[in-house]
């Protein structure tokens, strides 16, 4: 009769086990990868994608201006960092924002940061 207490499998069997599992996750990431590359290489999901880009800054910029606060400033006016909301800022990052009217098609955007978060 079988013991209980044993784990029913030896050190051989789950080293076995997590290099299957390591094979699977490799798979998986690399056709997960490449379906994406695919994906986004179709001009119609391109297009789709820039549109929701599009209307999701819209309404971003519409709350921003029914928000009474100051961006990156707390409820008293304070600055705060532009991820976290909570912590004083200690420095800027810079980020990229897509703008159709900028030479590059982009426009640097300094946020400021807390280096916490």
């Amino acid at each position: 009769m079988r013991s209980w207490h044993s784990t029913g499998s030896s050190s051989g069997t789950r080293a076995a086990r997590e290099k299957i599992d390591e094979a699977f996750l490799a798979k998986r990431r690399r056709y997960n990868r490449e379906y994406m590359r695919a994906w986004r290489a179709n001009p119609a999901h391109r297009s789709n994608e820039r549109k929701n880009r599009e209307r999701w800054q819209y309404e971003r910029k519409l709350r921003a201006l029914r928000s009474p606060q100051e961006p990156f400033a707390s409820s008293c006016g304070k600055p705060v960092c532009g991820f976290c909301r909570k912590n004083p800022p200690l420095g800027e990052i810079v980020r990229l924002q897509v703008s159709e009217s900028a030479p590059r098609g982009y426009v640097a955007l300094r946020i400021p940061y807390c280096g916490q978060c």
